[in-house]
């Protein structure tokens, strides 16, 4: 019942009232009228302020409101509702879901209200309309007799509340992405350490057992010592550069970068490595060119990743009994204003297919590697700013090179 209707049903009473007590004129009867309709005013008067108290709270809410009868016809809705769902309050009351809304909207609606009705308690859902969700709580309306005559829905918009969810939850994902990358980071700096302080230490002991093989022999070949004495001394500055190249690796800064000749620390890693490449029967066949133009690097993590290189070259070869072990080394000008810098072996290749996937971490083609070597390389080319690939048909061999710019 609407304000109107009921303050009209309140007039007309108040007409019959005042007729029936014109009759009750000079009565007995009358002094018990009178205090009857006082009281009925009185109870008029608390009924009045509690519906408008009522009104006041729905017109205002910050949720939709709304309530239909059993047939799903709306009896009311409040300001909110006909904002929110683009309602105009006198085309909607007395009308059903099915002449206000789309017909998928009110079906879903309707489903709902029956389901509340069925169940005789408070049914709530998630619902859509348009790029805004509600979440919607339904209460049966029953009787005194305890009879359901109708629904009464409250609808809180609450697309904000869940994009704020969804933006908590997307930013607790990403520290943990971030807390997981830190200690992956973490793990990889201390594998990647003992995986290259691992080749200078094996240059050591090769070329320490050449040493004591040269000083065993009748008479000890003193020249022969000496040399493979000061490969161990090389390899043990190695072995120390190796911490620095890594620990310059994961700094920002360019300190200890320096001019360097591209050719000459080729030359000065393969002479390192000439003890082990003998041990593995590998002959080593350079083209390194002269007087190649300066670039500004660092040194050892260039050296580092040229070793790199010439060792998976001599391990790929290492199982090959039907060709001979070649190592070719090229060093050339790329264009005008880059240098590039190529090792070749003559080992079994590499799939075609994984060539694109050996430069990750933790990819390797050996059955004891750890697949950090490459990813350690192209890095430090990366921050030199140039690019390693590789090549290969996965028959004859494998090409690894990298440029380097000149103005870098």
């Amino acid at each position: 019942m609407s304000r109107s209707e009921f303050e009209e049903h309140y007039a007309e009473l108040t007409r019959e009232i005042n007729a029936v007590e014109a009759k009750l004129a000079n009565s007995e009867v009358l002094k018990q009228f009178t205090e009857v309709k006082r009281r009925v005013e009185i109870l008029y008067e608390t009924l009045r302020e509690n519906r408008l108290l009522l009104e006041t709270v729905l017109e205002n809410s910050a949720a939709s409101i709304y309530a239909k009868d059993k047939d799903g016809r709306y009896t009311y809705i409040n300001r909110d509702c006909e904002v929110a769902f683009n309602l105009a309050r006198d085309q909607a009351l007395g009308r059903t879901d099915f002449e206000v809304f789309p017909k998928e909207n009110a079906e879903e609606y309707r489903s709902n209200d029956l389901a509340a009705m069925k169940m005789g308690k408070m049914w709530e859902h998630e619902v859509w309309w348009g790029d805004r969700i509600f979440l919607t709580r339904k209460m049966p309306l029953t009787s005194a007799s305890g009879e359901v005559e109708g629904i009464c829905g409250i609808s809180t918009d609450i697309t904000d509340h869940r994009r704020t969810e969804l933006a908590l939850r997307e930013a607790i994902m990403t520290l943990e992405r971030e807390r997981e990358n830190k200690l992956i980071n973490v793990e990889a700096i201390m594998a990647s350490i003992a995986h290259e302080v691992r080749q200078p230490l094996a240059a050591i002991a090769t070329n320490g057992r050449a040493a004591l093989r040269w000083f065993e022999k009748t008479p000890p070949d003193y020249d022969e010592v000496r040399a493979a004495l000061s490969r161990v001394i090389n390899d043990s500055r190695r072995a120390s550069e190796v911490f620095d190249s890594i620990r310059a690796l994961f700094r920002k800064a360019d300190q200890g970068r320096e001019q360097i000749d591209v050719s000459q620390i080729t030359l000065e890693v393969l002479q390192s490595l000439r003890g082990e490449l003998k041990d593995h029967g590998v002959t080593a066949q350079t083209e390194l060119a002269s007087a190649l133009p300066l670039i500004t690097g660092h040194k050892s993590q260039l050296q580092q990743v040229f070793v790199n290189l010439v060792h998976n070259a001599i391990e790929a070869m290492d199982t090959m009994i039907d060709r001979s072990r070649m190592l070719r080394v090229r060093t050339q000008l790329h264009g005008r204003d880059a240098i590039i810098v190529a090792v070749e072996d003559t080992g079994p290749g590499i799939d075609p297919q994984r060539l694109n996937a050996i430069f990750d971490a933790f990819v390797t083609t050996k059955a004891k590697g750890m697949g950090l070597g490459l990813a350690i390389c192209r890095r430090i080319i990366e921050n030199h700013g140039g690019e390693l690939s590789a090549l290969s048909d996965g028959k004859s061999g494998a090409l690894f090179q990298f440029v380097l710019p000149i103005n870098n």
